[in-house]
């Protein structure tokens, strides 16, 4: 493993803090290539928010618990490969904030993203014609794992495709305003984009209807 002992995962709070939290996003800010005033951050300490952006705001939200349960999800991610050792050090927490916020600057600073948003509305609202169309019941705990249709299904599949090209070009735009200090930043910076594009490759019917509540936009048309 690359953690050689779970108990290991105890040390990130303490860089966390070490680091003085808010600092890490600040310090990596001021570190890119990009015009400061195009980006703001919005951090809360007590909040559990995933660390996300509001592009059309140039905004970057950022929590403690929100970034800690990020690191600590990578690093079980790591884990669960052999792979090139990713220690848990001040440093390496560091640059895991500081890739986390180029990512997120990324999403800011795609000139595609309004036609990625666009593409996705109307994938949403094909998926949701074709719930109603082939009747399925949205209050059975297993509809998603029975047989779809291949509409619904090829609906799912582009659905996807266009979220991981989304996130695509946030993470090429972010890899563009980054200076990494080193080889292992570089690689660190590799492994979490292998990491947040895996997950997109996973879900289903059932997490495309919660995430974008689809059982609501339904309702209205009733």
């Amino acid at each position: 493993m690359t953690c050689s002992n779970i108990y290991e995962l105890r040390k990130i709070p303490i860089y966390y803090e070490e680091l003085k939290g808010k600092k890490i996003f600040i310090n990596a800010l001021s570190e890119m290539n990009i015009n400061k005033k195009y980006v703001h951050l919005l951090y809360y300490k007590k909040h559990n928010i995933p660390v996300c952006s509001l592009p059309k705001l140039g905004i970057v939200v950022i929590s403690k618990n929100g970034f800690l349960s990020f690191c600590y999800n990578f690093y079980l991610f790591i884990n669960s490969f052999n792979t090139k050792n990713i220690s848990i050090t001040k440093q390496n927490i560091y640059s895991i904030g500081k890739v986390a916020l180029c990512h997120e600057v990324g999403h800011i600073l795609d000139p595609n993203l309004s036609n990625i948003k666009s593409n996705s509305i109307q994938i949403i609202a094909s998926i949701a014609e074709g719930i109603k169309k082939y009747n399925i019941d949205l209050k059975d705990d297993y509809y998603y794992k029975k047989n779809l249709p291949i509409e619904l299904e090829d609906c799912i599949v582009e659905f996807k495709k266009n979220t991981i090209s989304r996130e695509l070009n946030a993470w090429n735009i972010g890899k563009n305003i980054v200076n990494f200090e080193s080889n292992l930043e570089r690689y660190i910076f590799d492994k979490m984009k292998e990491y947040a594009l895996a997950t997109y490759n996973y879900g289903n019917l059932k997490n495309i209807v919660n995430e974008n509540n689809l059982e609501s936009y339904m309702k209205s048309f009733c």
